[in-house]
């Protein structure tokens, strides 16, 4: 079992590889690291290496993001076998579980509103948004917010803040976002 630091860190590495670029390449000089900053892009450089940059740290740092994300796909499978082996938990747990994690989010936070539109500038979550509600474009932050407050069947955001039942969906939203997170 994983300690509370390491769930954190592990947490924290998936996000920055979901937010990094991809499909790194050398330029043309073998001198330059070039990447895919933004999806269906062309290629930028993002690094220029030193002279004394041997081949094998080239190597490294050519396929470092693709190693990252097999070494998490890897993990994953594990993860998951590991939960077949174990023995299903008692439901009545699992709701009592989410129940306190509810309230304890209720507590926490006091300003629904903001956390919302954090999560709409969150790259993770315009993808999920995709892959869930089928979002042609994420591109475009104001298509992204009036999707939102259409799943939440809000008119402002400011609800989240005042009326509970919207501040209920919100929560059970993100809920499914984090589940969502965690599988990918």
């Amino acid at each position: 079992m994983a300690s509370a630091a390491d769930t954190a860190r592990l947490a924290s590495i998936r996000q920055r590889h979901a937010d990094a670029s991809r499909d790194w390449q050398l330029g043309r000089g073998g001198t330059e690291l070039h990447a895919v900053i933004v999806a269906n892009t062309s290629h930028v450089q993002i690094a220029e290496l030193a002279p004394d940059c041997g081949y094998l740290d080239r190597d490294f740092l050519l396929h470092a993001h693709e190693d990252i994300a097999f070494l998490l796909r890897l993990l994953k499978r594990a993860s998951e076998k590991v939960r077949s082996l174990s023995p299903p938990e008692d439901p009545r747990v699992i709701e009592r579980r989410h129940a306190k994690r509810q309230r304890q989010e209720m507590e926490l936070h006091t300003d629904w509103a903001r956390d919302c539109g954090i999560k709409c500038n969150d790259r993770l979550f315009r993808r999920f948004l995709v892959e869930r509600y089928q979002l042609p474009d994420v591109a475009d932050a104001e298509r992204i917010a009036v999707s939102v407050r259409n799943i939440l069947r809000v008119q402002s955001r400011g609800e989240l803040n005042t009326d509970p039942a919207a501040r209920r969906r919100w929560i059970d939203f993100r809920s499914d976002f984090e589940a969502w997170k965690t599988h990918t």
